[in-house]
């Protein structure tokens, strides 16, 4: 066969899980990822060993496109057949471990307002939370990785308030910045930060993608979608968003 074949590959919940996300009586395989203390986190099961098996034995290539940053990916126990890597939710595109020279450039003209929105989309909704919130606890933070700006974290200790939805689409649409969320956290992304920009970025720049490579990509959220649609198949856990979303459509 012609052509090389390429994985891009989400990682959590896609080719491990953390103990608590595993499924009742699931068989621990494999020690997949530590935590910041080098503690055992997150395991395969004998099907996502399996899985993992098959695809690294095949693939010519394989990159991690994950929402984990630089550092968190290096607790990650699996050996993946490329340099290259796609980290903090798309913003980062690593080579070796470190952000690609061209990334890096591609990213210079952006850092300063992205960082600006950010900083200013935390201090309004610090505001909305004060008048029209009291009494609610919410984490607000500012992320980066190494030194590029992320998103603003917003995390609930159950849940978000309903009210706070609307707040939120009109902070992230007045300081240029994209929302995303579920139950309990919510994050306000720059551009940049895109995981199927940067995967697009990764196969016509870097990968030099040919008309006789296959291009496999694993995601289990809504929010993997994206990056997904480059490849020319995926592959979808059945435990996950994606799956349970297809499901309803089909009923």
């Amino acid at each position: 066969m012609t052509g090389r074949l390429i994985l891009l590959t989400d990682l959590d919940d896609t080719l491990f899980a953390s103990e608590r996300s595993l499924p009742d009586g699931a068989t621990r395989a494999h020690m997949a990822a530590v935590d910041g203390d080098g503690q055992p986190l997150s395991y395969q099961t004998p099907q996502q060993q399996r899985i993992w098996s098959l695809f690294s034995e095949q693939a010519d290539i394989i990159v991690p496109v994950t929402g984990r940053t630089s550092y968190a990916l290096d607790r990650v126990n699996l050996t993946f057949k490329a340099d290259y890597a796609v980290v903090s939710h798309g913003a980062l595109l690593l080579h070796n471990g470190q952000l690609l020279p061209a990334w890096q450039e591609h990213l210079a003209p952006q850092q300063a307002a992205a960082q600006a929105n950010i900083t200013q989309a935390r201090r309004a909704l610090t505001e909305i939370l004060e008048y029209q919130f009291p009494g609610v606890v919410l984490s607000l933070r500012e992320l980066s990785d190494l030194e590029v700006p992320v998103y603003l974290s917003i995390k609930a200790p159950e849940s978000l308030p309903h009210g706070l939805h609307q707040a939120l689409h009109d902070v992230a649409a007045a300081h240029d910045l994209t929302l995303h969320m579920n139950r309990r956290n919510a994050a306000l992304r720059p551009a940049y930060t895109c995981k199927a920009a940067t995967c697009d970025y990764l196969l016509k720049q870097v990968i030099n993608r040919q008309p006789e490579d296959t291009v496999i990509a694993l995601g289990d959220s809504l929010s993997d979608l994206k990056f997904m649609a480059a490849s020319d198949m995926t592959v979808i856990p059945t435990r996950s968003q994606i799956w349970h979303q297809l499901k309803g459509h089909a009923q």
